[in-house]
């Protein structure tokens, strides 16, 4: 158990914090975007706050994808190995020295796994890894690549994470108070958990009972369809095993996913399995808590959904791992090198937002020396990987950006409610803009469209087209490959961070937050964080329009 003045000196109980990806630096590319980002900052947060604290996630040797854009603006993936020797990870072994390896039951067959360690300040965080010898050659990638596959290979990685996580952390002595699922990918979990207590004498209504006392639920998707589901065949066939371990019917088992009086009964929803296995859930903003309690309240009896036992807790980022290094001496500086002591404190914000302590001047000397490391960072990457937001090879790469240009970032996943063409909706009015010689305005793009996703990747293709467009050159910019190196620059070098997501769709998003500790501002529909934050002095809001408007006029 740690101990430290942020939890009074009292012992701890350790959380198991479960979650199909962990955004730590970009040397681990195991993340696809806020999912795994958040995680990351969670686990350095609990560092930081002395909890004992332990996550359970996959290795993925292939990472996501890595991106790349061709001369005709589409979007080519890729997929390194991950070398375990030149990361920061290491094997567990046993007291022998051999390779500690579990093993999970898919189907008819049993899959092994291996696990990798990963220290993160004072919490430790543990990947499963199922290239292994011990396994046929068809599984032993079972967990190469994140979200990669088909549905078969979501489900098979779904139990290498829940059961084969709790089995992993049991194998090591592990005996953590709270399990908690960000997400349901990790809610096989609970099944792990009810097969341990049938095992270990309860009926099935005590271990439910029991496992619930020890669960959490952390749910991120705003949509019924972004939830897993699973068909029932393959449900069957895949966990049948537990079926007969838990000494009930396949049908039983299936309960656990399925709404009350649905329907459609021959789909197993993982979100609802954590839902009913956790004695506490949350969404992850005020309106996402809102919009899940009216999704799930079908799942609870209520026709109120005020009556749904689902919360909010808003997220958050950790704020030493976004904040620049120019950024932390700045705010050093001016609170006598007491600035993260002091970061939930008012009374220090006040402080520092006094013209008597720090001047507009000061402070807009601290941007422009962020903005043009920045350009410079950009101009450096477009001339390595011979991209220069579709600049011809004869044009000078100095010729991308200005360092005295407002500069507007718009970097997140490439799904289609997040609408990153949006701003060229009105082409005279953006080539208005655009062309203002006494305003001068730059805009940078980055991030990836998920490799099914072919509406995301037109998307895509349309910004780059307009990096090519002559009243745009050198003053639309896309960056290919975002990670998170490329967003420490963005989040600190840009002005104003722009988002444009479809409301209520942003169930949270929080990389406006991160160019806040940068002094940037955010510019975005009140959706997710930024509807609790916006005060109308902290940035600017984007109108909503009417409740009932056509997706056309809401675009509009």
């Amino acid at each position: 158990y740690y101990m430290d003045t942020h939890t009074g000196g009292k012992k701890q109980g350790t959380v198991a914090y479960f979650c199909a990806e962990f955004g730590f630096h970009e040397c681990l590319p195991m993340y696809s975007g806020g999912l795994g980002i958040l995680a990351g900052d969670h686990t350095k947060s609990a560092s930081d706050l002395g909890l004992s604290f332990v996550g359970v996630g996959l290795f993925y040797r292939q990472g996501y994808f890595q991106q790349k854009i061709d001369s005709a603006g589409a979007q080519q993936e890729y997929y390194p190995h991950t070398n375990p020797d030149l990361v920061p990870v290491q094997l567990v072994n046993d007291r022998t020295g051999k390779p500690i390896v579990c093993s999970v039951e898919i189907g008819s067959t049993t899959v092994f796994f291996q696990t990798w360690r990963i220290l993160v300040g004072r919490a430790v965080v543990y990947l499963l890894d199922t290239d292994v010898k011990q396994n046929e050659e068809h599984t032993r990638g079972l967990t190469a690549l994140a979200y990669g596959g088909d549905v078969t290979t979501r489900i098979r990685q779904e139990i290498v994470l829940g059961i084969g996580g709790v089995r992993f952390l049991r194998a090591i002595g592990e005996k953590p108070d709270v399990f908690h699922m960000n997400e349901g990918h990790a809610a096989f979990l609970t099944l792990e958990l009810l097969r341990e207590c049938v095992h270990g004498g309860a009926d099935l209504k005590k271990a439910e009972e029991t496992v619930r006392k020890k669960c959490i639920f952390t749910t991120h998707t705003p949509v019924p369809a972004g939830h897993d589901r699973f068909p029932k065949d393959l449900f069957s066939f895949t966990l049948h095993p537990y079926a007969d371990a838990l000494k009930i019917s396949v049908d039983r088992l299936m309960e656990y996913g399925l709404t009350p009086n649905v329907a459609d009964r021959n789909q197993f929803t993982m979100t609802v399995l954590g839902l009913k296995l956790s004695r506490a859930a949350n969404g992850v903003s005020k309106k996402h808590g809102e919009i899940s309690r009216e999704m799930w309240k079908d799942l609870y009896g209520v026709t109120d959904s005020k009556k749904v036992p689902i919360g909010y807790i808003t997220n958050g980022v950790h704020v030493p791992s976004w904040a620049s290094a120019e950024s932390w001496e700045f705010w050093e500086r001016h609170n006598s090198h007491k600035w993260k002591e002091d970061l939930m404190q008012p009374e220090f914000w006040k402080h520092i937002t006094n013209p008597k302590y720090i001047s507009d001047e000061e402070l807009w000397s601290l941007r422009y020396r962020l903005r043009r490391s920045l350009v410079e960072f950009i101009r450096t990457r477009a001339k390595e990987l011979h991209i220069a937001g579709g600049a011809p090879a004869d044009e000078s790469y100095q010729q991308l950006l200005s360092t005295d240009a407002l500069t507007i970032g718009f970097a997140r996943r490439f799904a289609l409610y997040k609408r990153a063409p949006l701003i060229f909706r009105d082409m005279m009015k953006v080539e208005e803009i655009f062309g203002d010689p006494k305003r001068p305005v730059q805009l940078i793009f980055a991030g990836k469209a998920h490799p099914h996703d072919n509406e995301g990747k037109q998307f895509l293709h349309q910004v780059f087209e307009m990096t090519r467009h002559p009243r745009f050159f050198g003053k639309v910019i896309f960056v290919e490959n975002y990670d998170m190196h490329v967003a420490r620059y963005l989040v600190s070098g840009c002005d104003i961070w722009l988002n444009t997501p479809r409301k209520p769709l942003e169930a949270s998003g929080t990389s406006g937050q991160k160019i806040a500790i940068n002094g940037g501002l955010h510019f975005s529909i009140l959706d997710g964080w930024w509807d609790e934050a916006y005060d109308g002095h902290n940035g600017w809001a984007i109108a909503d329009g009417p409740a009932n408007a056509s997706l056309d006029e809401q675009d509009k």
